[in-house]
């Protein structure tokens, strides 16, 4: 029996709407047993795009510096997995999401959600990259900073190199230990950040992407 050349043209759509699928969302790097997908690469160049109030921009440049974002991003999540580090709640996520509304929206949720879509991003692509930027923060706490030990000696440098002088250092000590703190912690993570590069096996499927 022939089929009939409209239903033909509709079973040859549906068998290569996979295919199309896969092309679309190809594996652009891989990460040990992780996978960073030319989609996730765009959507992190849109999801950064509009948290900067900038209009996304699809250049090889901005390709790259997803792509390494990415490619950190999946160490970390790998750790925290690992070490069963805590991540951010159902409710937490959703008032993230309110508190950026509130921030750059004046707590218009719809507003936001139309400047969302002209960008090609839906509230839950933002909700989801809030939520990861906490998760690496609190990463970040847990693993670098308790280890942080500011000598004296760092203190006094910070407090004659950048402060005025005019606000005597014993109302100043608390301030300048914490932004040591930070400093050293991110240059921890930075470091660490490497290590993993090292030990993990990255393979580039999309060479353009690679450093």
């Amino acid at each position: 029996m022939r089929m009939p050349s409209t239903r033909l043209a509709a079973a040859c759509l549906l068998a290569a709407a996979p295919l199309l699928a896969v092309i679309v969302d190809r594996v652009a790097i891989s990460v040990g047993n992780r996978a960073i997908t030319e989609s996730e690469v765009e959507l992190r160049i849109r999801l950064t795009a509009f948290q900067n109030g900038a209009k996304p921009e699809i250049t090889l440049a901005t390709r790259r510096e997803a792509a390494a974002r990415l490619l950190d991003q999946k160490l970390v999540e790998r750790e925290m997995d690992l070490g069963h580090y805590p991540r951010l709640s159902d409710e937490g996520r959703q008032q993230l999401l309110r508190d950026f509304a509130e921030q750059y929206f004046q707590s218009d949720a719809a507003a936001m959600g139309r400047a969302l879509a002209a960008d090609g991003l839906t509230a839950r692509d933002l909700e989801d990259d809030l939520a990861r930027q906490e998760d690496l923060l609190t990463f970040l706490n847990l693993r670098f900073r308790p280890a942080v030990q500011v000598p004296d000696e760092a203190v006094q440098t910070y407090f004659r190199t950048k402060t005025s002088g005019l606000i005597p250092l014993t109302e100043l000590r608390t301030q300048i230990e914490k932004v040591l703190t930070n400093e050293r912690a991110d240059q921890d993570l930075d470091a660490w950040l490497q290590d993993q590069r090292r030990r993990t096996h990255i393979e580039y499927q999309d060479k353009e992407l690679a450093p």
